[in-house]
């Protein structure tokens, strides 16, 4: 049963009184550092602050901050008659006295503030959700006030004290964007272009008039226009040791590719293939976490551990995921004739599975077990964690990008990638390594063993059309699934409120250009370009 209003203010405020006082000096700093470093307030003329109650963020050093930058500082004054509350600008002449409830204000001979369309005001609660929705102290001051604000309104709050929804009324009015000591969240009223929110679809005294929201929408999107750039450049130091972990993958195989002609013999292919992912990837790998990364191995033993069993049949969806998109894309990209064709490891060794049984096991070995045990410990062990504090999505994005280079394949690089994505966002969700570990090793043996299956459905289906309508349809219908079982899984950890420090959260709409900057280090362009040009080797 979802709780009220009255029951979510008693638990926050048991919440807030919890931080420490000297937790709550480095929260208060980093918040107005962050507010500092926003466009929104370079672009602002005037800040609309508040004075804080105890247990709220104190952004009393922006007023100096402020008119250092040549702008203007107002703070409320609260008329208890009307129930309505005003601003009014601090000069340096003005100080601040106890007014309304106690509340600090301006004196009387303080000058009215006019808002405009470059005013930012900066609105304390209790609590916030992403969709910006706001859970005050119950008196209504600030949503009659922002219902005729023209600028921006942003939330200030401590992450600790956000909450995933919030119950709404329809008087509420959410905010554009929400400041915490991380970087700020842009919200879904700012983010759905154009549309009212829910909340101020009926008409009361409060409402925002559409004509307002119109115009504060158009002048939002100037201002924001170069903040999702300038937030994810500022934010993001390229990191130089994984992508040097990569290259030096990368140069190791291609160096085996160029020793292959003169070592490798058909007796002999099945041990080199074993020895090679042994050497090149498991080696490479503890000596990175050796002797760069000593903290790395005790982290990754914490995510080698068993996932739920419940989410079991999550992974058997995501595996039907993985194998039906990853062949929809390889006949997006090769045709559908593509599809048959043996089983190769880095474009180099080719699996044959001609031999008896206990050569079958040898091959599923080879080629099945070791590169899902090797490649996971790199691009979902160590990438992943390398990552991750610049938030999951980068984390996912650059791990599947650097694991699709691998393959060295033009025509496949659309499908590796995908496959990469998926083992990647199946961590992430079972919280456990041996997930995708499990999942490659799956997808690895569907290629081994799968092929001739396939084959003989493709012949037997008598016509292309109905073999993509029935690969199409369990695509969709696994995803479903899948998507499904996903959300139960992080329902449970809401419930249990599982610890997810271990990664950074930032707005979606970042992503693009966090993993662009993510990418910004000079070991990854020598990546780039010998994946480039082993692929059209491997096109000759």
């Amino acid at each position: 049963m979802a709780m009220t209003k009255n029951e979510l203010r008693g638990l926050l405020k048991e919440r807030r009184a919890s931080i420490s006082p000297d937790e709550k000096k480095q929260l208060d700093r980093a918040v107005v550092e962050s507010i500092l470093r926003s466009s929104v307030y370079r672009n602002a003329d005037t800040l609309l602050l508040f004075a804080p109650l105890t247990g709220e963020v104190n952004l009393l050093p922006l007023v100096r901050a402020a008119r250092k930058d040549g702008k203007q500082v107002a703070f409320p004054r609260c008329d208890t008659n009307a129930n309505r509350m005003a601003f009014y600008l601090l000069t340096p002449a003005h100080r601040l006295a106890p007014g309304a409830y106690g509340i600090p204000e301006p004196p009387l001979e303080a000058p009215l503030c006019v808002p405009t369309e470059k005013t930012l005001c900066l609105c304390p609660a209790l609590s916030f959700d992403p969709e910006g929705n706001r859970l005050g102290y119950g008196k209504g001051y600030y949503d009659r006030f922002l219902a005729k604000f023209p600028g921006i309104r942003a939330g200030v709050v401590y992450t600790k004290m956000m909450v995933k929804r919030l119950p709404t009324e329809e008087y509420d009015l959410p905010m554009d964007l929400i400041f915490t000591e991380r970087q700020p969240l842009l919200c879904a009223a700012l983010r759905k272009e154009g549309s009212m929110p829910p909340s101020t679809a009926t008409a009361t005294e409060h409402r925002e008039a559409p004509a307002l929201q119109g115009d504060r929408l158009a002048n939002l999107k100037k201002v924001f226009a170069k903040e999702t750039l300038a937030r994810a450049k500022e934010s993001i130091t390229p990191p130089k040791h994984p992508p040097l972990l990569v290259l030096g993958i990368f140069a190791l195989l291609v160096i085996w590719r160029l020793l292959d002609p003169f070592l490798t013999t058909s007796e002999n292919e099945l041990a080199l293939a074993i020895l090679l992912q042994l050497l090149i990837f498991a080696a490479t790998g503890i000596a990175y976490c050796y002797f760069l990364k000593k903290d790395l191995l005790e982290r990754l033993r914490r995510r080698i551990r068993l996932f739920r069993p419940e989410q079991l049949w999550f992974l058997a969806c995501m595996l039907a995921v993985m194998i039906t998109g990853s062949m929809l894309l390889e006949i997006l990209t090769g045709g559908i004739a593509s599809l048959v064709g043996g089983f190769t490891l880095y474009s180099t060794f080719v699996a044959r599975m001609s031999g008896g049984g206990g050569w079958a096991i040898l091959v599923i070995l080879a080629y099945g077990v070791l590169p899902a045990l090797c490649e996971e410990l790199i691009f979902r062990g160590i990438l992943i964690h390398e990552y991750e504090g610049f938030g999951a999505g980068v984390a996912i994005g650059v791990s599947a990008l650097f694991f699709a280079l691998l393959h060295f394949s033009l025509p496949l690089f659309p499908s590796y990638l995908f496959v990469g994505i998926l083992l990647a966002c199946s961590l992430f969700a079972t919280r456990s390594l041996i997930a995708p570990v499990l999942l490659h090793l799956g997808y690895n043996i569907f290629c081994l063993l799968g092929q001739s299956f396939l084959s003989a459905f493709y012949i037997n289906a008598g016509s292309n059309e109905i073999f993509l309508f029935c690969l199409i349809s369990l695509f969709l219908l696994f995803s479903a699934f899948a998507a499904g079982e996903a959300r139960k899984i992080y329902h449970l950890y809401a419930i249990k409120g599982a610890d997810s420090s271990y990664t950074v959260s930032h707005p979606t709409e970042e992503l693009p250009a966090r993993i662009f900057f993510s990418l910004f280090s000079p070991t990854v362009a020598p990546c780039i370009v010998l994946w480039l040009v082993m692929a059209i080797i491997n096109l000759m």
